[in-house]
């Protein structure tokens, strides 16, 4: 029940990487060999673009989505400044719940003297159009937000962002337009590489100039990652070395983990509707086998705009941390909160809700695969009300 921080790799996908594997050349080279590579690279860039509905030359192949969140984030500032923007005159906007991969290049700006508003979400867990407009101002060349909280599971409506921002980018009016006439600001970014497998996450449905996808979340191999990145748009690479991804991001290319990604991507966009139905059922159904077992559980998040595998609770005076080592004892694999923050520390998005930082601290995070079933959910209820007599002071 940890579906959120990683996905084992789909039996399909593995075949994919084996063909890549064999595909041993260097696909830069000039020779039969290396053609091959390279069209195995081509070939996986074009099903990835289907499978996205965008044109295969927007995509971008990274190592994960941590790196395709940097080079969103630091290839438009980096690229401002290399034009002669001063980073006092540049303005980020961000959710207060973002994932640390996209946190983190924000807060480095941030100490740069780039200016930096985040965005706080309502109690249900939802970043209103509202909010970014009142934020937004003539020095905004980037709004980034999460498309689906990773703790949370709370879609957000990036769509409504982009028309409440469509006055702001029609006016031309930011003040480092003259350095990118052809772009329009604030650019609009988003991490999308949670839940790509319930929800239509494409970038036209988003309305977005960039999105972030990472293979680990849809069923692929660990280790690659796509941006998508409108034309419009003009980054600084992160790295510097050959040509590859069109100077973008250089580096020979993993041809095995690409292949992997590409066949992940077709089997994350078919048959989404019937995964969606099947999995919502069951979180429904543990999350009412909670509600009545457990006393004072807190649900963190609303339930309208929720992605069907999430269930995120707070279990006051309860140690989140503890409580997913007990629960791993009795062979249910959950988390407290994402796995990239250091263990110990409050979840910062339950805190984003306005909650106190006991019900924070005492978080679990129950992630559903597609075949997670009632028996599944039926095991993990007995196994949490067994280590809450160990872990609370007051045994259940």
């Amino acid at each position: 029940m940890d579906f959120a921080a990683a996905t084992p790799v789909h039996p399909k996908a593995i075949r994919e990487m084996l063909r890549g594997v064999q595909a041993y050349a260097n696909p830069s080279a000039p020779h039969q060999e290396a053609r091959t590579a390279r069209a195995l690279i081509d070939s996986a860039r074009s099903r990835i673009a289907r499978a996205l509905s965008v044109k295969s030359d927007n995509l971008f192949f990274t190592s994960g989505a941590t790196e395709a969140n940097n080079l969103a984030i630091h290839g438009v500032i980096r690229e401002l400044i290399q034009k002669g923007a001063s980073p006092e005159n540049l303005h980020i906007i961000a959710s207060a719940f973002e994932h640390l991969s996209l946190e983190s290049p924000v807060r480095y700006w941030e100490s740069q003297g780039v200016a930096v508003s985040y965005a706080k979400p309502n109690e249900e867990g939802i970043v209103a159009p509202e909010t970014i407009l009142k934020l937004v101002r003539p020095e905004t060349v980037l709004v980034s937000i999460v498309a689906v909280q990773s703790e949370i599971g709370q879609i957000q409506p990036l769509k409504e962002m982009r028309h409440a921002l469509e006055s702001f980018r029609a006016a031309r009016a930011q003040t480092v337009q003259h350095l990118f006439p052809e772009t329009a600001f604030p650019i609009l970014h988003t991490d999308a590489s949670q839940s790509l497998l319930f929800v239509d996450l494409a970038p036209d449905r988003l309305g977005v100039d960039m999105a972030t996808y990472g293979s680990q979340k849809i069923q692929g191999p660990k280790g690659a990652g796509v941006l998508y990145k409108d034309s419009s748009v003009s980054l600084e690479p992160l790295v510097y070395g050959g040509k590859q991804e069109r100077g973008i991001r250089p580096g020979t290319e993993n041809v095995a983990a690409i292949l992997g990604m590409a066949k992940a991507f077709e089997l994350a966009v078919s048959g989404r509707n019937s995964r969606v139905k099947k999995t919502q059922k069951v979180r429904d159904y543990l999350r009412a086998l909670i509600e009545k077992e457990i006393p004072n559980v807190v649900i963190n998040g609303g339930f309208k705009h929720r992605i069907a595998n999430n269930l995120n609770l707070s279990i006051p005076g309860a140690d989140g941390d503890y409580l997913a080592v007990l629960m791993d004892k009795e062979g249910v694999a959950l988390s407290a909160r994402s796995v990239c923050v250091a263990s110990g520390v409050s979840s910062g998005a339950v805190e984003a809700l306005g909650r106190r930082k006991e019900d924070a601290l005492g978080t679990l995070r129950f992630s559903l695969a597609p075949w997670t079933s009632k028996q599944d959910a039926r095991r993990a209820m007995r196994a949490l009300k067994k280590v809450l007599g160990v872990a609370l002071p007051s045994p259940l």
